[in-house]
Parts: C-alpha cells; sequence; structure tokens
C-alpha cells in the first residue's frame, strides 16, 4: 500500500490597495558555496520552519521518504511540511526530497530490481516531487553493497536523472556517499557522476559503535596509525574515483560520538550520539575541553576520566570550510541542520554561512 496522503491546496485573492506595491522577495543566499542542511521530518515538532536560518543555505534535503520493494513511494503522514517548502522558496533556498536514509533502506534492491519496479518509483517519485513543489530528489541508499546491486543502482539513477532533467525546469538529483571503499566500491562512480548534480560524501562516523577502539568522529586528518580514515582520506578518494571537484559536496556533522573510555584509540564498551547542543551542555557541567592538534578537531572528557566525546565545534568547521576553499570543492553537506541549535543560535551553521560568504567587492 502505498502510504501518500494527497494534501488540498487552497488559493485565495485577497484586495489590495493597489498604490502600494508588492512586498520585494528576499534576496537569495549571499554564498560562493553549496551548503545543503538536511532537515529531519520528526523534528519540526521541536524545531520548525521558522527557526532554519535559510540565509546560510542554499538547499534543503528533507529527510526522509523511501521505497518498497515492489516500486513503491513510501510517505509517512508527519513527513508533509508544505510551509517548509513554501518559506524555503520564499527565501530562495531550493529544497529536495531525500529517499532512503539509516534503517529506510531494506526497500531500494527490490524497487531497482527490475524495469517494471524501478519505472513505477520513478514515476511516483516524480508525480510527488512536482505535485509538492520540490526542486528534486536527493539518493541516500545505505549501502549498495553488492554486485547485482552496484549494476542495478546504475540502471536507476540513470533512468531517474533522465526522467528529473526531462522536466521543466530540470529537477536536481543529489547523493549521499560513503566515506571510503567499504561501501564506496560497489558504487561506479566512474559511470554515475555526469548523472548527478552534487556528491555528497558522508565525512563522518568514521568511529563509534562499529569500530574496535575510541576516535574522532570526523577528523580532519587521520593520526596516530588509525586505518578508520579522515575528512581528508575521503576527499582523496571521492577524487581518485572521478567524482568531478564541482560536483562534490563534502559531510559536515553537527553532531558526534561518546566513548565510555579515558582517551582516544582505546578500548571501549559503549558508544552513543550527541547533538552538538547536547556537547555543549556537557561543557557547561564541568566536562574538560581537549584539541587534537594533528587531526585539527576537538573533544571533550568527563571529569572522572571514565568518557569523552569527540564532536566538532566552531573551529573545527570553520577549518573543514577551509579546506573545501583550497581544494576548489563545489561545497558542503550537514548532518543535520536542528542540532546546533544553542538558545536559539544556529551556533556552526552560522559558521559555514560566514566562511562561504561572497566577499563584497
Amino acid at each position: 500500500m502505498i502510504l501518500i496522503f494527497p494534501s488540498i491546496f487552497l488559493n485565495c485573492m485577497c484586495s489590495r490597495d493597489s498604490s502600494t506595491p508588492p512586498p520585494s522577495p528576499p534576496e537569495p543566499p549571499n554564498l560562493t558555496k553549496v551548503v545543503i542542511g538536511y532537515y529531519p521530518a520528526w523534528k519540526k515538532s521541536v524545531f520548525d520552519y521558522t527557526k532554519i536560518k535559510y540565509e546560510y543555505l542554499t538547499h534543503i534535503t528533507h529527510a526522509f521518504t523511501k521505497p518498497d520493494a515492489a516500486g513503491n513511494l513510501i510517505v509517512s503522514a508527519d513527513y508533509y511540511y508544505p510551509e517548509l517548502i513554501s518559506e524555503a522558496h520564499r527565501r530562495n533556498v531550493k529544497i529536495i526530497m531525500s529517499l532512503g536514509g539509516w534503517g529506510n533502506c531494506e526497500g531500494f534492491p527490490g524497487m531497482a530490481a527490475t524495469l517494471e519496479t524501478r519505472s513505477r518509483f520513478i514515476n511516483q517519485v516524480l508525480d510527488f516531487v512536482k505535485t509538492h513543489h520540490y526542486d528534486g530528489v536527493d539518493i541516500d541508499w545505505e549501502f549498495v553493497s553488492n554486485p547485482v546491486e552496484r549494476q542495478n543502482f546504475v540502471f536507476f539513477i540513470k533512468e531517474l536523472s533522465a526522467s528529473l532533467k526531462a522536466q521543466n525546469p530540470p529537477l536536481l538529483l543529489t547523493m549521499a556517499a560513503p566515506s571510503e571503499d567499504f561501501w564506496g566500491k560497489w558504487i561506479n562512480y566512474e559511470e554515475l557522476a555526469t548523472s548527478f548534480d552534487y556528491i555528497g560524501c558522508m565525512t563522518y562516523d568514521y568511529h563509534g559503535e562499529w569500530t574496535d577502539h575510541s576516535g574522532h568522529n570526523s577528523p580532519l586528518y587521520s593520526c596516530a596509525n588509525d586505518t578508520c580514515g579522515s575528512f581528508n582520506d575521503s576527499y582523496l578518494y571521492c577524487i581518485s574515483r572521478s567524482i568531478p571537484g564541482e560536483k562534490l559536496l563534502l559531510g559536515l556533522p553537527f553532531f558526534g560520538r561518546s566513548f565510555d573510555c579515558a582517551g582516544l584509540y582505546q578500548k571501549f564498551q559503549k558508544s552513543l550520539y550527541y547533538g552538538y547542543n547536547k556537547v555543549t551542555d556537557l561543557l557547561n557541567s564541568g566536562w574538560t575541553y581537549l584539541w587534537d592538534d594533528c587531526a585539527q578537531v576537538p573533544f571533550v572528557q568527563k571529569p572522572d576520566k571514565t568518557m569523552i566525546v569527540s564532536f566538532d565545534d566552531e573551529k573545527s568547521i570553520g577549518l573543514k570550510c577551509q579546506y573545501i576553499l583550497d581544494k576548489k570543492a563545489a561545497g558542503v553537506i550537514i548532518w543535520e541542520i536542528t542540532q546546533d541549535d544553542y538558545k536559539g543560535s544556529s551556533v556552526l551553521l552560522k559558521v559555514v554561512g560566514e566562511a562561504f560568504k561572497q566577499k563584497q567587492q
């Protein structure tokens, strides 16, 4: 069953004094780089569309819808958010529907397996984005994982891209991509790069509950002979896989990971997810702030030295933005834009916006 709940849009006419000029639309974001921020549908009750700092974004990726194995588009009731779409467009920010996400990808292999199921899905996606005025589609299949899926992914992306580009105006196609070869080897970037407008490398989650030692969530550089990867390693990997720099976006995490141990590169039992605003609360409660000169990111340590949390702050986000400028990459993706809200200020997003702001001549 397709869980799509049609919306009814009512247009009304209101009288206006003909002598009063209509209000001017806001200026478009004055940014030199692409800044795509993910906005989770399940966060709207705690962080609604009025709290988003649109001036620091070029695109919003609305997470998540998903496919089922039969090729139907599955949309939860809480996903519908016409106010978000309208306000993004009023602020000259494009908004993209995101498909998949962690825990929502079980339907991708079946959907992509045949021409019939791919066509059904693409038609439903196209109808949905046109009906609800999205500017494109984002694919977050976590993860393509074998040779059959690799080939079917090629078919799916080429067919989807052709359908999106046939629209007037053409619709965008973006992707959240794995940051290293463990999953990346199953994606034929060399063949598919031309089908995407942007490919966003998920340059975070280098350490967590899946690793055998503690470490940074998103180090700028690898250190201490650690083989789990870094922002820089992933950039070099993407370039080696023929992803053009002008299409490459690197991921900025507005979150961190905890480890129940005394420091970096140690054994641990438990790792938890912390939004940036929660880490700020830890600092305010007496945790020690530490900076890693090699990795170029911070972490905090509990006073009794039984836990650390690796995260990104204003300094490390600024350094990553400068890295993107230096490498001439296209920009960034952010997971996700509700997590740096601290006392009404989008602390990290402001750093991104200021780093990429168009310099006045």
